[in-house]
């Protein structure tokens, strides 16, 4: 008893190791949304325009990895990735709809039109690595706070398939889309660690970017990542972990069309500005193991 006593006090769990590695399974739900707004004019008459929707994926356990290299007490290299990936189903029984007015003063005339029923099965997935060095501006035995810097590599796609029943007067039609998005840019990142025992530590880690600082996609917008982990040592060298992390998309990008309405509408050319805005979401729990060395 007193050989173990005297080993389990001979343990330093408090300092960091050279090297930790983090292997983790998340469980990430994904949430998109879509808005747009805009202003149609023929020069005398003006219409504000407005619409949104959104589509939820429900969570299913993905890898994920981080790894320090601890340079220095006070410097670090650190590298995190995600994966995720999840086919969806969406499915419109089919309408009908009526043309409806251009402007609430004019009724344009016209039937109501058949709409098709559609089937679209699609994959939406998501990858992200980032390698951050970072500096701590703040290093006690049991609070460390650093700043640092780095890159991000992100690559988003989405692909599907679509099918359609067709009606009286449009013929059944089978469609096939793909689009991806693949790039890297600058982020800066922070990271606040805690220790209130030698086994335990909690731990916060966040990075931002602004998409005109790289070549992921053209359109404005920012990246942001956050992420909270409570980790037990259960030796010196292998402790578990849980935790929850969380990262945001936003895009915006403006635009500006015409269109000729129907002669007898009276109305002539339409110009129609406006803004389209969009957010891609990713946020679940996790949970794993962590190796010091």
């Amino acid at each position: 008893m007193a050989l173990l006593a005297t080993g389990a006090a001979a343990q330093d769990f408090s300092d960091d190791a050279r090297f930790e590695i983090r292997l983790s399974a998340f469980n990430p739900e994904a949430n998109i949304r879509l808005a747009g707004t805009g202003v149609a004019t023929d020069g005398e008459q003006t219409e504000d325009l407005a619409a949104s929707g959104g589509i939820d994926s429900d969570g299913r356990w993905r890898p994920r990895g981080e790894f320090a290299f601890n340079m220095t007490p006070r410097q670090s290299l650190r590298l995190n990735y995600y994966d995720y990936r999840r086919n969806q189903s969406w499915n419109f029984d089919g309408d009908w709809i009526d043309p409806g007015n251009v402007f609430d003063e004019v009724e344009i005339p016209g039937e109501p039109v058949e709409i098709p029923a559609v089937d679209i099965d699609g994959r939406l997935s998501f990858e992200l690595a980032s390698l951050n060095y970072e500096f701590a501006v703040v290093d006690t035995p049991r609070f460390q706070w650093g700043l640092g810097a780095g890159v991000t590599h992100a690559v988003l796609e989405a692909r599907g398939t679509g099918t359609s029943t067709g009606t009286g007067e449009i013929d059944p039609q089978w469609e096939s889309f793909r689009w991806k998005k693949d790039g890297t840019s600058p982020n800066l990142h922070t990271r606040v660690s805690w220790a209130p025992t030698e086994r335990l530590r909690v731990e916060a880690q966040a990075q931002y970017l602004d998409t005109r600082w790289g070549d992921f996609v053209d359109e404005r917008g920012h990246f942001e990542r956050g992420g909270l982990i409570v980790e037990y040592l259960v030796t010196e060298r292998l402790g578990i972990h849980v935790g929850y992390d969380w990262f945001r998309l936003k895009l915006s990008d403006d635009y500006r069309g015409s269109f000729e309405a129907p002669a007898e509408s009276g109305v002539g050319n339409v110009d129609v500005t406006g803004k389209l805005t969009g957010q891609f979401k990713v946020h679940g729990p996790m949970a794993g193991v962590t190796f010091r060395f």
